[in-house]
């Protein structure tokens, strides 16, 4: 249901007009503590308190240390964590674990085939992954352009369905399709660069997780984020993409401007229970709840995942 619901309000409007409810950024609450921090740590929204994660890491060495990961994803249950330790080299490893560090075991095989932007599916049975070659272009031609695949794994069964949407090159080198599941499951939205006569710009897809033909959600679009619900949020890319000019969302009556950024909104991520988004802006985390517009900044960081409706998995960034 929410799924036809979205795909009603896109197709009265592929771009949309946001209406506007004047969203407001409070001043960080005295309990956050805004420090630099060296490694990824479990922010409690309730009291600002800061936990480090455990830094176990499993018995290979190159699966990398859990608290030292540069993107997280927390499957629905909260029991499991993918998490990436770099971008954006053939050194780049992604893993899963359980939310304590343990049972850690790499995803995408040793050499310089890379996973990129997992996320979990809504029943937490499947992760969807943007898999390409990590070597820079220098070394094999024509890579920083190289989109690579759209890849479904049974995070059971490990078997992996490769989406063929015929990807195609990015002519500006940015290859990051931020995938990410429908709120019902059936589908994997993404975005996509489309060359225009004012330059580059970035529209949301969406496509079967079974693969088959991509459908247009909205334009002008980037960045998707959703939730088990028919209110889902994207952000309205800037021309270089270092960040969305606003966070919006998207219902069923159309598109409302929840945000607008201080530098650039990047990775979006709504709360379970679709009531808050996190989203990374310039240097850092802030917190937006989504019936009021009412933002917060509440750490410092790169992104932020959410471990549950008032937890946060913040990964600081590396220098």
């Amino acid at each position: 249901m929410a799924v036809l619901l979205v795909a009603a309000a896109c197709a009265s409007a592929p771009e949309g007009t946001d209406t506007t409810t004047s969203p407001t950024t409070t001043s960080s609450d005295p309990t956050f503590s805004l420090t630099v921090q060296d490694s990824a740590f479990f922010l409690d929204l309730r009291t600002g308190t800061q936990t480090p994660l455990p830094s176990a890491s499993g018995e290979k060495s190159d699966y990398g240390r859990f608290d030292d990961g540069h993107y997280y994803a927390v499957a629905p249950d909260g029991s499991m964590v993918y998490w990436e330790n770099d971008c954006c080299s053939a050194s780049d490893v992604a893993a899963v674990a359980r939310s304590d560090g343990s049972q850690a075991r790499r995803l995408d095989p040793t050499g310089p085939i890379n996973y990129y932007a997992g996320g979990w599916s809504p029943d937490g049975t499947k992760i969807v992954y943007q898999r390409r070659d990590g070597r820079p272009g220098e070394v094999v031609a024509g890579n920083d352009f190289d989109f690579g695949d759209l890849v479904v794994e049974n995070m059971t069964s490990g078997r992996k369905t490769r989406i063929d949407v015929r990807l195609g090159s990015a002519a500006d080198g940015w290859w990051y399709l931020a995938p990410t599941f429908s709120p019902d499951g059936r589908d994997v939205i993404f975005h996509l660069p489309r060359e225009s006569s004012s330059g580059t710009e970035w529209d949301l897809w969406s496509v079967p997780v079974t693969g088959g033909k991509r459908t247009l959600l909205v334009k002008n679009a980037a960045q998707a984020t959703t939730s088990d619900g028919p209110i889902w949020a994207f952000v309205r890319p800037q021309d270089d993409f270092f960040g969305g000019t606003r966070l919006v969302i998207a219902t069923p009556d159309g598109f409302r401007t929840l945000v607008a950024a201080l530098s650039g909104i990047f990775e979006p991520k709504m709360s379970p229970d679709g009531s808050k988004i996190a989203y990374q802006d310039g240097d850092s985390i802030y917190v937006v709840e989504v019936s009021t517009g009412e933002s917060s900044e509440v750490a410092l960081g790169r992104m932020a995942a959410w471990f549950d409706d008032d937890t946060l998995i913040v990964a600081p960034d590396k220098p």
